[in-house]
């Protein structure tokens, strides 16, 4: 038998699931998850909900939902029903059909204005710090070149440029000479001359960088380049790309197409979430229940299954072969990969797996923004401290980058008042208050990775107040100043901490966060409680504004959260080209041309991009 369920946003912004008519008469129960949690609910009961999973028991033909309401005041795509499934008396599945997502009031795409063509942009992103482009042709027909002094570059670029039919060899084909000189990290300089090319470098970023710059020169002017003169170098040392591991699970491969996106704009950190209140992802030799518990989910399973993987099984892990593998790539691409266990927070999966890290004895119900209940670990209870001694040291291990991040992001702000354990610790060491505690927590992983000779990175709110109100702890004040902070609520935190002299890297929701839809079209796709994010948005982007301790900024770094990609084919047009236009702030702290130079400049370089197999969004 085929049961439908067809969803809708009324004009008054309700969710409307109608059913068709055998769901009520067979007395089966609806289970989907949501991007935004339910506030009340008519036609049916939710009898189960653990984050923004729900199981529901029906009632009418019609279930009206109000739901949280969105920064921008109304939803779209992403903010229907996902993966969801119906289960029978007998608790089997029955076959659903879920129609698409209508509105009542629908909000229509922006209309891109038509390019204005521009002869004479400069095909590279990001632009390079100083260059002469010259009208003089040097002719590569077979576009074979000779690497000379670049065993390096000729074995690491080979699956990047078979993409664009370029061809690096050590024995025939127009010569590219690399020549040492005293120049800075990542730095170089390019010289395309009549019958040569010059690449100066110090470092093998500085020749990897080149190279990428002119690649994308070879792409555009196609088989007649022009003599040019070419120094470039960046003025952030991390620009970084996280993509969340947790909410959805990217396999190797996926991982891999990224990071070839990251190379080509000239990105070299890749933030690897691996952790969260849905999964834990990473191998730990001591603790195999994580990932062979937390690594999958599906109903009747001890993880649900949250945004959208419906009722079969679903996920997967990170195996220490998979991490070494992909280590080793990113390491061709001058990326360096930086994993974050997300802690002690967001650890709603950790905790079914491993309840003895919470105080049993703890009398209070918290609950986070994600609408996830008791999900944070007590840090003075001494099996948590060998665990998370035995965790990070087998982290520092694994990965060879010298920064580990910890998380420290949405702790709820009583999570930590109901238990006697810490009640009793705090009384005894003389902490007053919860954010004393965090402080006290947040230094003693500090030690612990300082013993392995790396170093601790952590969200905004391991250092300072929260900036966002939504019930969430902060710090007293009282880490270790040699921890690096993301800062990522909005722009404004940012000079809070590095006021506080930390170390920061720039990452405010309101301009780096890829899940973020485009702009307040029912047809788009992406959540909005920071802002909409075109790619002009980006391109606007002046990072530093109003910042006091400019000296303190790191770098820059755009984030993917993955609650809304339910499905891998919107994975693209999320990231490209918002990413590559990032790139060009991550590298110049600000974009020195116009708007429809560099639009042009786009153009071109999406169209490279479909040959590494990259849909984008229009812009």
């Amino acid at each position: 038998m085929l049961f439908q369920i067809n969803p809708s946003f009324t004009k008054k912004n309700q969710l409307k699931i109608v059913l068709s008519k055998n769901i009520l008469n067979n007395n089966l129960k609806l289970c989907f998850s949501l991007v935004y949690s339910i506030q009340s609910i008519d036609g049916a009961k939710i009898t189960k909900q653990i984050g923004r999973y729900y199981e529901l028991k029906i009632k009418k033909h019609t279930i009206l939902i109000k739901l949280q309401v969105p920064k921008i005041g109304s939803y779209n795509k992403s903010c229907g029903p996902e993966g969801a499934f119906l289960i029978n008396k007998k608790n089997e599945n029955e076959k659903l059909y879920v129609n698409e997502l209508l509105f009542e009031k629908i909000i229509k795409k922006p209309k891109y204005p038509d390019l204005k063509i521009e002869k004479n942009f400069v095909p590279i992103i990001p632009e390079p710090l100083k260059y002469i482009i010259k009208k003089d042709l040097s002719d590569i027909t077979n576009k074979y070149f000779k690497l000379i002094n670049g065993e390096d570059i000729f074995n690491n670029t080979k699956k990047l440029i078979s993409n664009l039919n370029i061809s690096f060899t050590k024995s025939k084909g127009f010569p590219i000479y690399f020549l040492e000189k005293d120049l800075a990290y990542d730095e170089y300089s390019l010289k395309i001359l009549k019958h040569k090319i010059l690449i100066f470098y110090k470092s093998y970023g500085g020749k990897f960088y080149a190279i990428m710059t002119l690649i994308q020169i070879i792409y555009y002017y196609k088989n007649r380049i022009p003599l040019c003169e070419i120094y470039d170098k960046p003025k952030y040392t991390w620009r970084g790309m996280h993509l969340d591991c947790a909410r959805q699970f990217y396999s190797i491969k996926e991982i891999e197409k990224l990071l070839d996106y990251m190379a080509l704009f000239k990105m070299n950190r890749f933030h690897w979430h691996l952790t969260d209140n849905e999964a834990w992802r990473i191998e730990i030799k001591n603790y195999p229940e994580l990932t062979d518990i937390g690594g999958y989910r599906g109903y009747n399973m001890k993880i649900p299954p949250f945004y959208g993987s419906g009722f079969n099984q679903y996920g997967g892990f990170y195996k220490k072969q998979d991490v070494k593998k992909l280590i080793k790539y990113a390491k061709k691409y001058n990326i360096e990969i930086m994993p974050e266990i997300d802690l002690p927070a967001h650890s709603w999966t950790l905790l079914q797996i491993m309840p003895e890290l919470r105080d049993k004895n703890s009398n209070i119900i918290s609950e986070d923004i994600g609408s996830y209940k008791n999900n944070t670990i007590d840090p003075s209870l001494e099996k948590t401290k060998k665990f998370l001694k035995n965790l990070l040291e087998e982290i520092c291990e694994i990965f060879t980058f010298d920064t580990i991040h910890v998380g420290l992001d949405e702790r709820p702000k009583n999570s930590w008042k109901g238990s006697p354990s810490i009640n009793e610790f705090m009384k005894k060491n003389k902490i007053n208050s919860q954010e004393e505690f965090q402080d006290y927590y947040m230094n003693y992983l500090i030690d612990i990775i300082k013993s392995k000779n790396k170093r601790t990175a952590a969200w905004n709110e391991a250092a300072v107040s929260p900036h966002i109100d939504h019930a969430v702890g902060g710090s007293a004040g009282n880490i270790d100043r040699s921890c690096l902070i993301f800062a990522w609520e909005n722009s404004d935190v940012a000079r809070d901490v590095t006021n506080k002299n930390f170390e920061t890297i720039l990452c405010p929701g309101e301009k780096t966060y890829f899940d973020m839809a485009h702009n307040n079209s029912t047809e788009e796709r992406g959540l909005s409680w920071a802002s909409t994010i075109e790619v002009k948005d980006i391109f606007n982007w002046i990072p530093e504004e109003q910042l006091n301790n400019k000296n303190l900024i790191k770098g820059i770094q755009a984030q993917l959260w993955s609650e809304t990609i339910t499905k891998k084919e919107y994975f693209d047009e999320m990231i490209n080209p918002r990413l590559a236009t990032l790139s060009e702030i991550a590298w110049k702290g600000r974009s020195m041309r116009s708007w429809n130079s560099y639009r042009n400049c786009l153009f071109n370089v999406t169209n490279m991009l479909k040959k590494f197999g990259w849909t984008h969004h229009l812009f």
